[in-house]
């Protein structure tokens, strides 16, 4: 990993798509970044909050992956024949399918986007209807959100490219999803391991 101007990562943790645009143009304004920053963080931006049949309207592509794998990875063995199909899509919708070919500062950029994507999600999973089950009656507690929370990103992060059998492709997104996990929560390793022994399930 390369080193990163403060200014920058502060690009790197804003949440907000919106403001994320105007501080990426300061910093080009101001001079901050060099010209193949800004070509890989305005590409991996385009790709990540374009919808391509709606061009005008902004969307998360990133964040739809979070919710759309764990339900994908429970039902891993009923479609066996659709999981390389979904893994080729997946790899080139994040980019990792040709991440060993970045040199490394695309990688860095790379890692920080995934983790900001990892920072958004996490950021939902306070929600008071998150997780909620027997159609909204059961609320679960904090501590409850933070374990199914860890969960998830245990399946995204691992039980996903363990799944595809793309664990090598998909290491910088593995690492970038725990490294945010652990910045959300460090308290959560012992549980993140737990799932990492018994693949997803608490033993």
């Amino acid at each position: 990993m390369v080193d990163i101007d403060k200014k920058l990562m502060a690009y790197f943790r804003e949440l907000s798509p919106r403001d994320r645009r105007i501080m990426f143009e300061n910093l080009v304004a101001e001079g901050v970044v060099d010209d193949e920053v800004k070509e890989f963080c305005e590409r991996l931006y385009n790709d990540r909050y374009s919808d391509k049949k709606k061009p005008e309207r902004r969307v998360d592509n990133w964040i739809y992956k979070f919710v759309y794998m764990p339900g994908l990875y429970n039902k891993r063995f009923f479609f066996r024949g659709a999981m390389k199909r979904e893994a080729t899509a997946i790899l080139q919708d994040l980019h990792l399918d040709y991440a060993e070919s970045m040199n490394e500062t695309e990688q860095t950029l790379l890692y920080l986007e995934f983790r900001n994507a990892a920072k958004r999600y996490l950021s939902t999973c306070g929600n008071p209807h998150y997780g909620s089950r027997f159609f909204g009656l059961r609320q679960l507690s904090d501590e409850e959100k933070k374990i199914k929370a860890c969960e998830e990103i245990w399946i995204i992060a691992r039980g996903m490219p363990i799944a595809f059998g793309e664990e090598e492709k998909m290491k910088l997104w593995s690492n970038a999803l725990y490294d945010e996990l652990m910045q959300y929560d460090e308290s959560l390793k012992p549980y993140y391991e737990a799932f990492e022994e018994g693949g997803g399930k608490l033993k």
